[in-house]
């Protein structure tokens, strides 16, 4: 599992942009969001790298969480 702290989830649109975005690398990835926490969770197969890339280039500032 790759969890992130992203920035700006506003909405539950902000929440269907961003699962959206990771299932277009991975259509079967599991995606969680937490708006209050700023949190993303993902079970997938992609790399930690290339989901965080996703979400940053979608407009939602995302760093690993450790």
């Amino acid at each position: 599992m790759h969890i992130f702290n992203v920035s700006g989830i506003g909405c539950g649109s902000c929440v269907g942009k961003i699962t959206k975005a990771i299932q277009e690398l991975d259509e079967s990835a599991k995606v969680t969001v937490d708006r209050a926490q700023g949190r993303v969770e993902v079970v997938s197969v992609e790399s930690e790298e290339d989901i965080c890339q996703r979400i940053t280039d979608i407009g939602f500032p995302a760093v690993p969480r450790r």
